[in-house]
């Protein structure tokens, strides 16, 4: 098993991506042990790309003492 720390593979994502869809196990690991792994799902055909842009809205800063939202 091929395991990486996330730095690494926040720079080699399209390799790792690669490597997982020729059937190697690839772990991404972060700094306090969590980790995941890229797993290759069934082929799906792909008939058009799409993409969904979402615009955040601003939330005014709060002064120090005030409530946050969660």
């Amino acid at each position: 098993m091929a395991t990486f720390a996330l730095e690494y593979a926040q720079e080699h994502l399209v390799e790792l991506f690669h490597a997982a869809r020729l059937g190697q196990e690839v772990v991404i690991v972060r700094e306090d042990g969590k980790s995941c792994e890229l797993t290759p799902l069934a082929e799906i055909p792909i008939r058009e790309t799409s993409s969904t842009v979402v615009e955040f809205p601003e939330e005014p800063e709060a002064a120090a003492g005030d409530l946050v939202p969660a």
